[in-house]
């Protein structure tokens, strides 16, 4: 048992999982009249996506080996394997389409359910494959590594193989929707219509736990706890219930205000994350404290949330949101996103290397997050992480107020002269792929310039990339497809968006129509990702003053657009400066007519923006981003 026991010491004890089926103060600030200096902060280490890597089609279920650094995913072709960072190919082709997929890291055995009535059982080092007979209709599958026992849920139970002899043994429970082992006590919870069957160690029932027809959601195991949590349907009285590992009877629970769904547990910190839905379109993560059973935080998502799991040794959560992409939970207040692709079904996470890998299913591929890479900050000019505010006054002079990661700013830096002949100024983050954030502006000819950031507050030589760009009224950045590229929207004098896709080389890729009629918007305003999925939104203002979220769909086109906010007739500018107070959502800056600068920080999801007043003496600045 040595080389068992050092695996699981060397994990932290993170659950052995079955695959998901998816069912600051206020800062006064001014310019040379009211300016209040700052330490700042040190940034959150924030996750980025690696890699996207195609894969076959419609992927769902994914496992991965964290010993090996292999993920292996189900798709329409059989399973594919995708090693740290790149594809590795095939493992296994069926003709049957595999139901699920489990890896024990101990035997670097991979097990394949197929809908046939087997299970394929691969060498992760040969890729030499055995086929098992298991019973009718297999799916869902859980690994005990310690004792090497594989649980295959099927029409009438669970089958169990034994992983050493491959001898199978029925076990005779109800169709197995979900099944969990805690491999510290041997113990497998077994979720079917509602109802958790325990199965103890030598095979048979146990215990029964029974709240009503279809009432038990989901489960999460902790197993240095020896606890068990569940969620609850709502006609039974939302709430998230506690099962005592020793007696398997239920001892407590936590009542929620939102409906629940999926769960997951972080063994190390003793904290449950759970999805919630709102009355809406938006959902939650709720954070409770497993030891003293209260919700710490709740932070909003903009959809709900289709499957969460947990990286205990980053102390780190990842919900996987309806639609595309991923929130990314660190500790229990901070929620930051990553556009993972269309449609994440389900996720692996590989405590060692801090990645995390996701299916796509209306991708097709699989993103590979690294939770150890920060990602970019777009307004960030000065390096240190933060973003950053620029601003020209009458005389052309252009000032770089980095921000202090908390809301307010630093000493103001000046970083050019002559800006009065710009009529245009974006901020499109890093145009041209060196990791460093730039600027677009537009002079009185039409001609497009790139002021390439030295990622120190100052600026390389100038590039002309366009000109003709005189007719556009409008010119505001965008990461439309959550690749990373800066892109560009303009409004053109007849109220056509279009889109201009950044090639990530300081270039253009062939410009996309995105819209009509948005003559009718006195103010377009690129915000960053600011109702978190990943995707970088516009925000708009119609002539009532009323301010619309659009949202890209991450492929093309909009979803539908949700209002945000009313009566902001009375700013003159708005500005996306990213993550400015530090809370992990973005925000909008807004300046009124009487030189009052305004932060509206946003709640995630579509809530609206909280504000505080953040300056004053503005109102000489001709141009803010």
């Amino acid at each position: 048992m040595g080389a068992v026991d050092d695996f699981s010491r060397a994990l932290g004890r993170v659950n052995v999982r079955r695959r998901r089926r998816a069912a600051a103060g206020t800062v006064a600030v001014g310019l040379g009249l009211t300016m209040l200096l700052g330490t700042a902060a040190s940034p959150a280490l924030a996750d980025d996506v690696a890699n996207v890597i195609p894969v076959g089609e419609r992927p769902t279920s994914i496992a991965v080996n964290p010993v090996t650094d292999k993920a292996y995913v189900v798709s329409g072709d059989g399973v594919s394997i995708v090693g740290g960072t790149a594809s590795e190919g095939m493992l296994y082709y069926t003709g049957d389409r595999p139901a699920d997929v489990a890896v024990n890291p101990v035997t670097n055995k991979v097990f394949v359910s197929e809908v046939g009535g087997s299970v394929a059982v691969v060498d992760g080092a040969t890729r030499t494959s055995t086929s098992v007979p298991v019973g009718a209709s297999p799916g869902t599958i859980a690994v005990n590594p310690v004792t090497n026992k594989i649980y295959v849920g099927v029409n009438n139970g669970v089958t169990m193989i034994d992983g050493a002899t491959l001898k199978t043994t029925p076990l005779p429970l109800a169709g197995a929707q979900e099944i969990f082992v805690n491999a510290t006590t041997g113990k497998v919870y077994v979720l079917a219509g509602g109802i958790i069957k325990v199965v103890g160690a030598g095979g048979t029932v146990t215990s029964t736990i029974n709240i009503g027809a279809g009432g038990i959601l989901d489960l999460a195991i902790n197993e240095q706890t020896n606890k068990i949590y569940f969620t609850t349907l709502g006609k039974y009285g939302a709430s998230v219930r506690v099962i005592d590992g020793i007696t398997d009877t239920v001892t407590a629970s936590v009542p929620t205000t939102n409906n629940v769904g999926k769960l997951a547990v972080n063994p190390v910190t003793n904290t449950i994350y759970v999805a919630a839905d709102s009355t809406s379109i938006d959902g939650f993560v709720t954070v409770i404290d497993a030891s003293t059973l209260s919700q710490v935080a709740e932070l909003r998502t903009p959809t709900r949330i289709r499957d969460i799991v947990v990286n205990s040794a980053s102390n780190k959560a990842y919900a996987l949101l309806s639609g595309r992409g991923v929130t990314v939970v660190e500790g229990d207040n901070t929620a930051t996103a990553v556009f993972s692709g269309q449609e994440p079904f389900d996720a692996a996470v590989n405590p060692t290397t801090g990645r995390v890998y996701v299916s796509n299913t209306n991708s097709s591929s699989v993103s590979v997050i690294d939770g150890t890479v920060a990602a970019p900050v777009r307004n960030d000019f000065n390096g240190d992480s933060f973003p950053d505010v620029l601003a020209r006054d009458a005389s052309g002079v252009l000032w770089l107020y980095p921000g202090n990661g908390s809301g307010g700013w630093l000493q103001r830096i000046q970083v050019g002269q002559g800006w009065n002949v710009m009529n245009a100024m974006v901020a499109p983050g890093d145009f041209n792929g060196d990791s460093f954030a730039d600027l677009l502006a537009r002079d009185s000819a039409g001609i497009l310039w790139l002021y390439r950031g030295n990622g120190k507050g100052g600026w390389f030589p100038r590039v002309q990339v366009g000109q003709g760009w005189e007719g556009m009224s409008a010119i505001e950045p965008i990461n439309f497809f959550g690749d990373g590229f800066g892109d560009v929207v303009a409004r053109d004098r007849i109220g056509t968006l279009w889109l201009y896709r950044g090639d990530g080389k300081g270039g253009w890729l062939p410009r996309m129509w995105v819209g009509s009629g948005w003559s009718a918007m006195s103010e377009i305003t690129g915000v960053g990702d600011f109702n978190g999925d990943g995707v970088t939104d516009l925000a708009a203002r119609d002539s009532a003053g009323a301010l619309w979220l659009y949202p890209p769909t991450g492929s093309s086109g909009w979803l539908p657009r949700q209002q945000i906010g009313n009566g902001w007739n009375s700013m003159d500018s708005l500005v996306g400066p990213g993550d400015f107070d530090g809370d992990g959502r973005e925000d909008i800056l807004a300046r009124n007519s009487a030189g009052e600068l305004w932060l509206y920080s946003g709640q995630g999801g579509y809530a609206w923006p909280t504000a505080k007043r953040v300056g004053a003496g503005w109102g000489v600045m001709t141009a803010i981003l």
